[in-house]
């Protein structure tokens, strides 16, 4: 687990939108440019605290993208965190 993590600090300084998009895309999400942005910038912002298991800051997206993409991406991080971290 502990490699997965190192691989993502010394790798989030490349993470593109682009990436993001194909993420997003590949597991079937519905979002808007705006919504990818601020998903992006939480990823940026946040991805330290999401490594160490701390979801408490997922409710900072909760008002700022659709309700029914935050519960996909809730979904999403649970089972990468269960499987991964």
């Amino acid at each position: 687990m502990i490699i997965i993590q190192d691989f993502i600090k010394n790798h989030i300084n490349y993470l593109t939108i682009n990436d993001l998009r194909r993420v997003a895309d590949k597991y079937e999400l519905k979002y808007s440019e705006d919504e990818l942005f601020t998903i992006y910038s939480f990823i940026k912002d946040y991805y330290q605290d999401l490594l160490m298991k701390n979801d408490k800051v997922l409710v900072l997206l909760k008002d700022k993208i659709n309700k029914d993409l935050y519960d996909k991406l809730i979904d999403l991080y649970v089972n990468i965190k269960d499987k991964y971290l």
